[in-house]
């Protein structure tokens, strides 16, 4: 299986360049469109995004289907993972400290899109035979542009994209970590093991247990590894200011040490933020369109949200626990990438050894939370193809081999091309659908707004309120 990954990265690597050019124009250039269509609601609004989003902490207790608040600690389980910590410092090594910047700037541009997408699940989203919601680029493909063809492919294509790309992502650079911080004989195969056990046991536990586990589990992780972080910069504390400083630097300058010029660093930026917040992939609008809620608006607000904690704030603290460390002369010396570049960065402080092992049980959990809401998107678009035990078995089997494959892959490199390579493509699909629905989007908000106007706390939705509500069938 660690052959067949070598091999399907030596396929398609070539084609990681030239997707990523197309697949810029659709994110940035459609992003900045929704922006402006918007007014900014990303941040002229955060206020109101940032309640609606740790609103309704116990409103999923005895229900079925899944409440906002667990929709959304999903999502952000999805996004707070291996690209927080390990894709951060991939970015600074690959496009130095300026690809920081970039990577803020696309996720409030990005945080507009993911807006749309998410109020576009929910529109479109329908129930299936385990009583809960799906929905997605696949289902709105199919149910707003009326293509059921292109509705499969996208779907086939997201289940490659997060059942495969980022599954692997995931399982390589937590395997990585554990092996950097636990040496012993044959510890890769063990570590793949441990992986490919728990994720089998989450992933046939079903999507309430998912939301249970996400719930309790990301939000704990989140602020420990804030507090975390904070720590090992505590240590470098002298070096902060320069290590701000380098950012806006070398925000339009890569540096010398590592040659290219600014579309590089550019790109990179672009390609690990993406990675990290996900926003217009399509993935996370499978999450939102789970929740049960009155008006898609709300979930469009809170993911919207999502995206800018996930790479404002989460990213950049770990940017800043690298950037610390010295020169960006001194960071390229320790040879390193990813997980195995923040552990060695904070093992240099006072804490030791001990830093290496609190980072890897970090990955770790971040590895799972993240892979069991791509597992989530992927039983949802193969249940739009065939709704049914086999379909549904046949893809949880496939995401516990290839977690299991993953962490056995030492080269960090391999598992980021093959799912670069799947997320561009994946973005230009999403961003163009979006693009062509997103009429029903602006009507959405136009009622919302209108709703709130007029006093009523919480918006109901009715499908009536769009020009074109054929295809529509959980609003009536």
């Amino acid at each position: 299986m660690v052959d067949l990954l070598t091999t399907l990265n030596d396929m398609i690597g070539v084609w990681n360049t030239y997707f990523w050019r197309i697949s810029f124009v659709f994110l940035i250039g459609l992003g900045i469109v929704f922006t402006l269509k918007l007014k900014g609601i990303q941040i002229t609004k955060l206020g109101s995004n940032a309640k609606l989003a740790v609103s309704g902490v116990s409103e999923g207790k005895g229900k079925k289907k899944l409440s906002s608040f667990e929709a959304f600690c999903i999502s952000m389980g999805a996004r707070i993972g291996v690209g927080n910590i390990a894709g951060v410092a991939t970015a600074i090594a690959t496009g130095g400290p300026g690809a920081v910047f970039w990577m803020w700037i696309f996720a409030i541009i990005g945080s507009a899109s993911s807006f749309m997408e998410s109020v576009l699940a929910q529109i479109y989203k329908e129930q299936k035979t385990d009583e809960g919601y799906h929905g997605g680029p696949a289902y709105y493909a199919t149910k707003g542009l009326k293509s059921r063809k292109l509705g499969i492919f996208v779907a086939i294509l997201l289940v490659l994209t997060f059942g495969v790309g980022f599954v692997m992502v995931q399982s390589c650079n937590a395997s990585n970590a554990l092996c950097g911080a636990f040496e012993f004989e044959n510890n890769h195969l063990v570590f793949a093991a441990i992986i490919a056990v728990i994720a089998a046991a989450l992933v046939f536990g079903g999507f309430k247990i998912i939301g249970k586990f996400s719930s309790t589990v990301v939000p704990v992780m989140a602020l420990l590894w804030i507090v975390f972080a904070i720590v090992a910069m505590a240590f470098n504390a002298g070096n902060i200011g320069n290590a701000i400083a380098s950012i806006f630097a070398n925000a339009f300058s890569i540096p010398s040490i590592l040659g290219g010029g600014i579309g590089t660093i550019i790109i990179t930026g672009l390609k690990r933020g993406v990675f990290s917040n996900e926003a217009g992939l399509g993935s996370i609008a499978n999450v939102a369109a789970t929740s049960d809620i009155k008006h898609p608006i709300k979930q469009g607000k809170i993911q919207s949200f999502g995206v800018l904690v996930d790479t404002l704030i989460v990213c950049t603290i770990t940017a800043l626990v690298v950037l610390s460390y010295g020169t960006f002369e001194d960071i390229i010396g320790l040879g390193l990438k990813g997980s195995n570049l923040v552990q060695a960065v904070a093992s240099s402080t006072p804490m030791g050894d001990a830093a290496n092992i609190i980072i890897a049980i970090f990955m770790f959990v971040f590895a799972f939370t993240s892979m069991i809401g791509y597992y989530t998107m992927s039983e949802s678009n193969a249940r739009f193809v065939r709704d049914n035990k086999i379909t549904v078995n046949t893809v949880r089997i496939a995401v516990i081999i290839v977690a299991f494959a993953a962490a056995l892959v030492t080269d960090v490199t391999i598992a980021d091309n093959i799912s670069d390579t799947f997320m561009a493509a994946m973005a230009a699909v999403n961003m163009t659908i979006v693009a062509l629905l997103s009429r029903q989007v602006f009507e959405a908000y136009a009622d919302w707004k209108k709703q709130k106007k007029a006093g009523i706390e919480e918006p109901e939705f009715h499908r009536s309120v769009l020009s074109d509500s054929s295809g529509v069938t959980e609003w009536k």
